[in-house]
């Protein structure tokens, strides 16, 4: 039985590091049926997925603190002596500041359409 939740919490951490079935199937010792039963387990699907968001939690902790390092680059490269490297570094500034304004105007218009969703839903 501590050999089967020793091969359960390999697995789930596999896959919840984003490692295919097989690949997760192997670093568990298992076969690709066996982890297959456990995905249809609503217990072992739900650890699965806890770790595969703790995952992204880290992965966008430091994707954030790599973005922060992205744009002091780009400030430090928008005064560069050399013109073509200025200009592709404002061109790069622009082009994020614009998908991340749209992004916002997205996020925005969803919320818009939730709350009218939940309103009509209600009544």
């Amino acid at each position: 039985m501590t050999q089967n939740v020793t091969r359960k919490a390999r697995a789930i951490e596999a896959l919840g590091a984003g490692l295919s079935v097989t690949d997760a199937s192997e670093k568990a010792d298992v076969s690709r049926k066996t982890l297959y039963r456990w995905l249809d387990d609503d217990d072992f699907k739900s650890q699965v997925l806890e770790r595969q968001n703790e995952t992204l939690e880290r992965v966008s902790k430091r994707l954030s603190a790599l973005a922060l390092q992205g744009l002091e680059t780009l400030s430090e490269l928008m005064t560069s002596d050399d013109e073509s490297i200025r200009l592709r570094a404002s061109s790069s500034v622009l082009s994020r500041f614009t998908e991340i304004l749209e992004l916002l105007r997205l996020e925005k218009r969803l919320e818009v359409l939730e709350t009218e969703v939940l309103a009509k839903n209600r009544s």
